[in-house]
């Protein structure tokens, strides 16, 4: 079964959605030879690595139309503009490398979601302050960083994607930060969990 086909049967997502998808991954490879978008490693498998560890963020960020996404650290696009693809509302993505931003761009229009997309060629310390419903991030910074970066945008939950040392981050954040969470187990691997967190507050503040 092709990585496509394993994901039209693990996640709902409609025939234009998975071409949508399609295109992303065949833009990833094109681009990668001539800029580190992700590790080289994972792009024969980028459905599974990539695509799927993304869309099932999907499943715990609701249904909300007006819901207003920040995703900290973009890179290239994981989770951001496949959730854009997958889920309602509108999404910011905030990365500081222009080159990335340039293929974040070229991403969003294969996609079809440019409409809903507003890229940043910023650092996120720089951005002005606007309200994000959902905070997410990637492969970006370990968890204390990444309330210390997005506690001024977060107004609902934060979903954030973590390897084995998502127990220890927990714990590092909440030397400066209170904070509720839950863990859910990744659907694509073993080992990882994903952070849901709200009402991020630092101590003290």
């Amino acid at each position: 079964m092709s990585g496509r086909d394993a994901f039209a049967a693990a996640y709902p997502a409609d025939v234009a959605s998975l071409d949508a998808l399609q295109r992303y991954v065949d833009l990833l490879g094109l681009w990668q030879a001539r800029m580190n978008l992700v590790a080289p490693s994972t792009l024969a498998d980028a459905w599974d690595r990539h695509v799927a560890d993304s869309a099932q963020l999907a499943s715990l960020a609701g249904t909300r139309d007006a819901t207003t996404w920040l995703d900290i650290g973009s890179g290239a696009g994981f989770p951001a503009l496949v959730l854009a693809r997958l889920c309602p509302g509108h999404f910011h993505l905030v990365e500081a490398t222009t080159k990335k931003c340039s293929f974040l761009a070229a991403a969003a229009e294969a996609l079809g979601v440019t409409g809903r997309v507003t890229i940043h060629n910023t650092r996120i310390e720089a951005l002005p302050t606007l309200a994000a419903d959902i905070v997410t991030a990637r492969a970006c910074a370990a968890l204390p960083q990444l309330f210390a970066w997005g506690a001024r945008f977060a107004r609902g939950q934060w979903l954030l994607p973590k390897g084995r040392t998502a127990a220890a981050e927990i714990a590092a954040a909440t030397v400066d930060f209170t904070f509720d969470h839950e863990l859910v187990a990744s659907r694509t691997d073993a080992d990882a969990r994903i952070v849901v967190a709200r009402n991020v507050r630092r101590r003290g503040g």
